[in-house]
């Protein structure tokens, strides 16, 4: 059977998406059974249709494989950022970060702090995953020793982290988007900051009144003391502890490949820990295998401190190949590729055309979990639809990043939301309402394409002039 006769109709598609994604969320959201069997059932129905459309296993083990193959570079950078974590902690870098911090931060303030400080990694080195799993964790425990609802904070964290990761010169995501639709690069990221300053301003200020409310309740100010004097009767908070980050920021900043860099931070954080902890050779194993275990006797501390580790991410690896899996059977046998057909087919005036960019990436996103597939497909599909109306492309190129790079970490199964389940520990169920940013961005994006704000003819005028 051809291609041709093979391609799903709309929809068949439609059931074809819906019933899986369905399977997952109830198995994930109302059953709480966790996320791999739910998505191992939906991967069996994807099968089940593709074989009805003439599609042979082969050909769908091959989808999941080559789906795969694409995430090996998350799933490298997942294992070394679990050891990175644990002698991180060891070396005393992340309890010199909490510690300075609860003496530093005001709790009312804390919310916004941490999702500005997350701006600033993430803008300086690129990374969205270098942020989350350093300085993230460094402000978990923070949040975690001032009283914040884990959720809470770590919804801060992601709006910041993924700030960069969109902003970011030196972002792989921002990189790829301009390249794919053709545009400079530093014309995409201009044409970015009219839907993503606002929307990091509003999300500020509504950290900042989140921040205000639960800051003087919430906080545990009677047990910060303890923690302090804990922190410093247990490592040697030197300055010099610091260096691994610092490490991490300029050599990131300088555009070293994730995997050696993160590589690199861990021989720092090893030689930090034996000369500055006096570590041996068996704690830094530990450390790098099992993470660190913190025995303080404060609760607080060894909550806090009893982390990372390669062992630790296991289970996030499974759930990262089964939800990739899912994802691969169902772009080879082209559901995607008819949904997104149909959006394009709708799109008959700007604001719906970049509406449809949205919902495309979200489709995408629905069904791969992959940022840079949400990425790379509605850039390419929805070009010449940009090219017809004459609507310049660094509005389609920003319009992607609003809604591929920034909307990942919100979908449960997404590669992103399973890293950041692995290295902060809470799911896209809980922290997503508090990823603000995430939200607020596409919300800009839409409303900017129904009254022609910020969007450009293709010669660069206004297309609000006429």
């Amino acid at each position: 059977m051809n291609d041709a006769a093979r391609k799903p109709s709309t929809l068949y598609a439609l059931i074809s998406f819906i019933i899986p994604v369905s399977i997952i969320l109830y198995g994930t959201a109302i059953l709480k059974v966790g996320a791999i069997l739910p998505l191992v059932v939906a991967t069996i129905i994807a099968c089940l249709f593709a074989l009805k459309l003439g599609y042979t296993w082969d050909e769908m083990q091959k989808g999941m494989f080559e789906s795969i193959s694409r995430v090996m570079i998350a799933i490298l950078i997942l294992i070394v950022v679990g050891m990175l974590i644990g002698v991180w902690i060891l070396a005393g870098t992340i309890p010199t970060i909490i510690y300075w911090g609860l003496k530093l931060i005001s709790p009312t303030s804390f919310l916004m702090t941490t999702f500005l400080i997350c701006v600033v990694a993430s803008t300086a080195t690129g990374t969205s995953f270098g942020t989350m799993g350093t300085v993230g964790v460094a402000l978990l425990g923070v949040g975690q020793a001032l009283g914040f609802p884990l959720p809470m904070v770590v919804g801060a964290i992601v709006s910041g982290a993924y700030f960069g990761d969109k902003m970011s010169p030196v972002s792989d995501s921002t990189n790829i988007a301009a390249s794919v639709c053709e545009v400079d690069l530093f014309s995409h990221i201009a044409s970015m900051m009219w839907t993503t300053i606002p929307a990091a301003v509003v999300s500020a200020l509504i950290y900042l009144f989140l921040g205000m409310q639960h800051g003087v309740e919430g906080a545990a100010a009677g047990n910060i003391p303890l923690i302090l004097k804990t922190l410093e009767g247990q490592f040697n908070l030197s300055l010099l502890t610091l260096i691994p980050p610092l490490v991490l920021m300029v050599f990131a900043y300088r555009r070293m490949p994730a995997v050696p860099l993160l590589i690199m931070c861990v021989g720092v954080g090893i030689l930090t820990a034996a000369l500055l902890q006096g570590a041996g050779v068996k704690p830094i194993a530990q450390s790098l295998m099992g993470g660190y275990a913190s025995k303080s006797g404060v609760k607080q501390i060894d909550v806090l401190l009893s982390r990372g580790g390669i062992s630790s991410i296991m289970g996030t690896l499974v759930l990262l190949i089964s939800g990739v899996a899912f994802g691969g059977v169902l772009e080879k046998m082209r559901t995607l590729e008819t949904l997104i057909d149909a959006t394009l087919r709708w799109a008959q005036t700007t604001g719906r055309l970049i509406l449809s960019v949205i919902v495309s990436c979200y489709i995408i996103l629905f069904g791969t979990g992959s940022q840079m597939v949400a990425v790379i497909i509605p850039g390419r599909a929805f070009a010449q639809a940009f090219k017809d109306r004459n609507i310049h492309l660094r509005v389609l190129s920003r319009t992607c990043e609003d809604g591929g790079t920034i909307g990942c970490p919100l979908i449960p199964w997404s590669v992103h939301a399973f890293y950041i389940l692995g290295v902060l520990g809470v799911s896209a169920y809980e922290y997503a309402p508090y990823a603000l940013l995430n939200w607020i961005v596409p919300l800009f994006s839409v409303a900017f394409g129904y009254t022609g704000f910020a969007i450009w003819k293709a010669d660069g005028s206004s297309m609000r002039n006429g």
